[in-house]
């Protein structure tokens, strides 16, 4: 009927509206408790005065940003164009070193950090992350103790061109205690392996989860006996989402849920989806190619831990069904931090065509075609 919103767009006003309240109400918090100094370090200050953006050669590394002192990262702006270089934001690596270590506390494909879903720039408003509008928005406050280094390397054979950002920080004095600082790591496994489930995040230290972005791609063959099961728990290839996180808080009693869609606050395969919200959404879900994205922020409910925080995820029932998995992790600790594995080469992180789910509705609609002509020809001859 005329008038009335369409879902699509109520949940993205929805969405928008809760963003705006809260980025509202954080405005005026620091407006309220701090005379810190603002200041802004953009693609100008790389780039010379004459030039707003950057580029970054094959192989080459550039350091965007050098923080000294104590201060709050509390807005992460950027955008480069896809067309000429459509794996940039995969090819792309973002570094952030924090107090001085030598390890990375960030490591993540360009694009992942921002949520960008399979690689690609689905527009999508969250609390913490954002893109939209051809920007990649972070809203995560990113405290840093003792100064903060951000790169990005370009592994790719080509030039990274026209990289615009924008870092916005309060400078801040001395602190007597170091704060917690914010981490977050690539993970991406394709194939899984068969009983065994994800590995999400293995931390040691102190501090809080606070959310997760993950990619997911079916490459199981359900059309098999027992049929009875192509619904149910296989889903029509989204039987990937049967399985359940399991969280385990300082060596504790691991806590698990009821389903992957379920933790993302979603239900029944993401059924309506996509959506977003302030705090969990879908972005992209596809029964015919087999495909989820979904992210959720621990905004009002982190989970806390003192020596370690451990997080799986079941791929289907009892991991039994085979899929390719991509994600990030997002947690604050206080640092040192535990180094993290060797990222993954830049083919190895890019987004794989996958045939598995679209063959296997080819063959049910041959099948149903075949049906349909037995009947009409059995119809036609008892005439």
């Amino acid at each position: 009927m005329e008038g009335l919103p369409q879902p699509q767009r109520a949940v993205s006003e929805f969405a928008a509206h809760c963003l705006a309240e809260r980025i509202r109400q954080g405005i005026e918090s620091i407006a309220m408790t701090t005379s810190n100094r603002y200041v802004v370090v953009t693609s100008r200050n790389a780039g010379g005065p004459t030039q707003k953006q950057v580029e970054i050669g094959p192989h080459q590394t550039l350091r965007i940003c050098q923080l000294e002192g104590a201060g709050r990262i509390v807005r992460f702006w950027m955008t480069v164009p896809i067309i000429g270089q459509r794996h940039v934001l995969k090819d792309s690596v973002l570094r952030i070193y924090w107090d001085g270590e030598t390890s990375p506390s960030v490591e993540t494909p360009l694009g992942d950090f921002f949520c960008a879903t399979f690689g690609r720039p689905l527009p999508f408003v969250s609390a913490r992350l954002v893109v939209a509008g051809g920007g990649y928005l972070c809203r995560f406050s990113m405290p840093f103790n003792n100064g903060a280094v951000l790169e990005i390397e370009n592994q790719s054979a080509r030039p990274l061109r026209n990289l615009f950002f924008q870092i916005g920080y309060y400078e801040e004095p001395a602190r007597s205690e170091s704060e917690p600082t914010l981490h977050a790591q690539f993970r991406r496994e394709n194939p899984t392996q068969a009983g065994r489930p994800i590995e999400v995040a293995t931390v040691i230290g102190r501090g809080w989860f606070a959310g997760l972005k993950l990619d997911i791609q079916n490459r199981s063959w359900w059309l098999r006996p027992p049929f009875k099961e192509i619904a149910l728990p296989r889903g029509l290839g989204l039987g990937l989402l049967e399985g359940w996180e399991t969280c385990t808080v300082d060596g504790g009693r691991p806590n698990s849920g009821t389903g992957a869609e379920d933790y993302f606050s979603g239900g029944f395969y993401f059924r309506g989806g996509p959506f977003c919200t302030p705090t969990h959404g879908c972005t992209a879900r596809s029964f015919l190619t087999g495909c989820v994205s979904a992210y959720r922020f621990h905004v009002d409910d982190p989970i806390p831990f003192q020596q370690s925080f451990e997080m799986t995820l079941d791929h289907g029932l009892e991991n039994n069904m085979e899929g390719d998995y991509s994600l990030v992790a997002y947690w604050y600790q206080q640092e040192p931090h535990r180094p993290f594995p060797t990222l993954s080469t830049s083919r190895q992180r890019r987004v794989d065509v996958l045939l598995a789910n679209p063959l296997q509705w080819l063959v049910c609609l041959s099948m149903l075609a075949a049906l349909f002509g037995i009947a009409t020809f059995l119809a036609l001859w008892g005439r």
